[in-house]
C-alpha cells in the first residue's frame, strides 16, 4: 500500500507537476484565474452532459424501453376500457407523455432528444404507440366515448334524483309506495303518491336504459378492429419485450462503465499530453488550463472506477456482518467498526501527503537557488559551476556545451552565457 501511495506521489511530482527549475514562474492575473475557473466548469458541465447523452438517451435500455411502453403491456386488462388513461389526447396528457422523451432546458433541445428517443425506442413499442395513437385519433372512437360520458352523466343526475327522493320521505312509507301495484290513497286527493310513485318509476326506467345503451356502447368500443388489434399484438409480444429489457437492463452497468471510459479516455489522454508538451516548451499558462481540464476529466473518471468497484464489493457478506451484530443486539458495533476503518484510511493518506509536503521543502531546491549557493541542484554539496563539468558526489552534469558556440555553458539556464542563443529543452 505504501509503495502505491509513493508511486502515485512520484507520478504527480515528475508527470504533473510542472517541471521549471526557475523561480521566475509566470503567475496568473486575477482575470486569468477567474476565467480557468469558467472554463473549469464549463468543461465539467460539457462532459457532463455528454456523458448523460451517452448513457441516459443513447444505450440506455429505459429509452429503448420505455416506462410508457412496459407500463402499457403489463397493464393490458385496461386496453379495452374506454376511459384509460392512454386513450386520453387531453393538452395535460400529451404534456405527462412528451415528459418521457423530453429532458432538454430548452424547446429546440426538447425537441431534439425527443426525436433521438424516439429513433431509440423499440420496434415493438413503437408500433404499441402507434396503435394507441391511433385509437386515440379514431373519430369513430372518439364518439362512442363521448355518447358513454354523456349518458354516464345523465344517469348521474337520473341516480341524484332517486337519492333525492328517498332521502325526503321516510324510508318504509316510500318503499311501500313504490312496490304497490295499484294506488292506493295515502293523501287527500291521491295526489302526491302518485306523483312520486310516477317520477321514481321514469327515474328507473331511465337508468335502465342509460346502462343498457351505455352497455351496448361499451362493446362496440371493445369489439372495435382497432382495440382488437393492439390487444392482440400486445398479447403476442408481451413476454419477449419484458425479457429483453430485464436482460439489457442487467448488463447496463457494466455497457454504462464502459461507455463512459471510452468517452473519457480520448480526453485525458489529450489533455495529459498538452500538459507535457506546454511543460517542455515552459509555458506555464497553458499548462495550467490543460493541467485544470485534465483534473475535471479525472474527476469523472475516479467516480466511474469507484463506482465500478463499489458494484463488485461482496455485499452479501457485509449483509451477513451486520445481520451477526443485529442477531447479538449491538447493530452499531458494525458501524463503529466501518467508522473506525475509515478514519484509519484516512488518517493515513492524511498524513502521508503532509509529510511528502514537509520532506520536498526541506530538501527541494529549484535550480537559482542552488546556483546562487553554489550547490549541486541534485545532491545540494558544495561545487564550482564556473570551474566543475560534474558534481563529485551524484555525477550531475552542471555543465553542457552550446549547440550554437561549442563553449561550455551552465546547464540549466534557457540562454547561453558566451554567445546568448537559446538552449533547446533537450540539451538542458
Amino acid at each position: 500500500m505504501i509503495k502505491i501511495f509513493r508511486k502515485i506521489l512520484d507520478f504527480y511530482r515528475y508527470k504533473l507537476s510542472y517541471q521549471q527549475e526557475s523561480k521566475n514562474i509566470e503567475k496568473l492575473t486575477k482575470w486569468a484565474v477567474l476565467f480557468v475557473i469558467i472554463l473549469d466548469i464549463f468543461v465539467y458541465s460539457a462532459i457532463n452532459m455528454g456523458i448523460e447523452f451517452q448513457t441516459a438517451t443513447l444505450n440506455n435500455p429505459s429509452t429503448k424501453f420505455t416506462y410508457q411502453c412496459r407500463n402499457i403491456i403489463e397493464d393490458v386488462e385496461r386496453v379495452k376500457d374506454y376511459n384509460w388513461y392512454q386513450y386520453k389526447t387531453t393538452p395535460q396528457n400529451q404534456n405527462n407523455q412528451n415528459y418521457i422523451y423530453q429532458n432538454g432546458t430548452t424547446q429546440a433541445s426538447k425537441n431534439l432528444i425527443k426525436e433521438i428517443k424516439s429513433k431509440e425506442l423499440d420496434t415493438r413499442c413503437a408500433n404499441i404507440k402507434t396503435q394507441i395513437e391511433n385509437i386515440s385519433n379514431s373519430n369513430e372512437l372518439q364518439n362512442i366515448k363521448k355518447s358513454i360520458k354523456a349518458l354516464e352523466k345523465e344517469k348521474t343526475k337520473f341516480q341524484g334524483d332517486i337519492n333525492y327522493i328517498q332521502n325526503n320521505y321516510n324510508t318504509v312509507l316510500f318503499e311501500k309506495i313504490a312496490n304497490q301495484q295499484e294506488s292506493h290513497s295515502i293523501l287527500e286527493m291521491d295526489l302526491e303518491t302518485k306523483n312520486i310513485k310516477a317520477k321514481y318509476d321514469t327515474l328507473k326506467k331511465n337508468i335502465a336504459s342509460h346502462e343498457k345503451s351505455i352497455s351496448l356502447l361499451k362493446s362496440e368500443f371493445q369489439n372495435h378492429t382497432f382495440v382488437l388489434a393492439l390487444e392482440q399484438y400486445i398479447k403476442e409480444h408481451k413476454r419477449d419485450i419484458l425479457e429483453d429489457y430485464k436482460r439489457e437492463n442487467s448488463r447496463y452497468f457494466l455497457k454504462r462503465s464502459g461507455i463512459i471510459i471510452g468517452f473519457l479516455l480520448p480526453l485525458i489522454t489529450l489533455f495529459y499530453w498538452q500538459m507535457g508538451v506546454q511543460n517542455a516548451k515552459r509555458n506555464y499558462t497553458k499548462y495550467i488550463i490543460f493541467k485544470n481540464v485534465f483534473v475535471i476529466s479525472m474527476i469523472f473518471f475516479l467516480i466511474n472506477l469507484i463506482s465500478i468497484i463499489y458494484n463488485f464489493i461482496p455485499h452479501v457478506f457485509i449483509q451477513k456482518v451486520l445481520m451477526f451484530f443485529y442477531t447479538l443486539q449491538i447493530p452499531f458495533v458494525a458501524y463503529y467498526v466501518l467508522l473506525f476503518l475509515g478514519i484509519v484510511l484516512f488518517s493515513f493518506i492524511i498524513l502521508k501527503i503532509q509529510n511528502f509536503n514537509k520532506n520536498k521543502k526541506k530538501t527541494t531546491i529549484t535550480f537559482i537557488e542552488s546556483y546562487r549557493a553554489n550547490k549541486c541542484d541534485k545532491c545540494g554539496i558544495k561545487v564550482d559551476y564556473h570551474s566543475m563539468n560534474f558534481c563529485p558526489n551524484c555525477a550531475n552534469t552542471l555543465k553542457i556545451s552550446c549547440p550554437n558556440c561549442q563553449h561550455y555553458t551552465i546547464k540549466g539556464f534557457e540562454f547561453c552565457s558566451h554567445c546568448k542563443s537559446q538552449i533547446s529543452q533537450n540539451e538542458n
